[in-house]
């Protein structure tokens, strides 16, 4: 992580993202803009979380750790939105992880801060409340989909997620990650990959998962994990 110290830069992401107008100006002076790196963890499950952030540029995977080790996927970011409602509000430790899929811009605020100076600011809280209602109906959307979804359209959305270069999708997670956060076994997964393979939508090999068809992708992947 890199925080940068070029001050115009940040107040265009604020303006440009209106976060002035959800914040007061005294509480603005404490933001940083901080820099992730591809595959650079942002937030880790169960630490502390000392920053509230805004999420501006780049893509960022968020996904829970349960007891028994696996990971399960929430949700993609690729446009604006925001790190942190339920821990300012409750004072508890990170609820989930969170990590770059692309490198990516986050504005970061000391959650103290935001409590001390913001928690009785009509604007923020507004925007705060917002913010966690739409994430519950994201989240009960996402679960029904999970249940209502075949495994090779939860792949495929999966897989849009990531960078494609030269009709290849770079995947840093093993298989056994991707059948986790997706919600399937190994097996299932491996049966997907057949499928599209089947179907001349993808190819895969031990090293890498080269694209066919971009558009039958698409179109498998529809919008089950990434708002469109």
């Amino acid at each position: 992580m890199q925080i940068t110290e070029n001050k115009k830069y940040l107040e265009l992401l604020i303006m440009k993202n209106k976060i002035d107008e959800i914040l007061p100006f005294e509480v603005l002076e404490s933001a940083e803009l901080c820099r992730y790196s591809r595959d650079e963890d942002i937030l880790v499950a169960n630490s502390d979380m000392p920053y509230f952030y805004f999420f501006v540029t780049g893509k960022l995977k968020v996904f829970q750790i349960h007891e028994n080790g696996k990971a399960f996927l929430i949700q993609f970011y690729s446009s604006f939105d925001s790190l942190g409602e339920i821990e300012l509000v409750n004072n508890v430790k990170a609820s989930c992880s969170v990590s770059a899929v692309l490198p990516s811009e986050l504005i970061r605020i000391p959650i103290e801060v935001l409590r001390q100076r913001a928690i009785d600011y009509p604007p923020f809280l507004w925007y705060v409340s917002k913010s966690l209602a739409t994430k519950l109906l994201y989240a009960d959307r996402h679960h029904s989909l999970n249940l209502l979804y075949p495994v090779k359209n939860r792949l495929a959305s999966y897989l849009m997620a990531h960078e494609i270069k030269s009709d290849e999708i770079v995947l840093k997670d093993s298989l056994q990650d991707v059948s986790e956060f997706i919600g399937t076994t190994y097996r299932q997964l491996h049966r997907a990959f057949q499928q599209l393979e089947k179907n001349q939508v993808l190819k895969k090999t031990k090293k890498s998962i080269s694209v066919l068809d971009l558009n039958k992708l698409e179109l498998l992947a529809g919008s089950i994990y990434e708002e469109k």
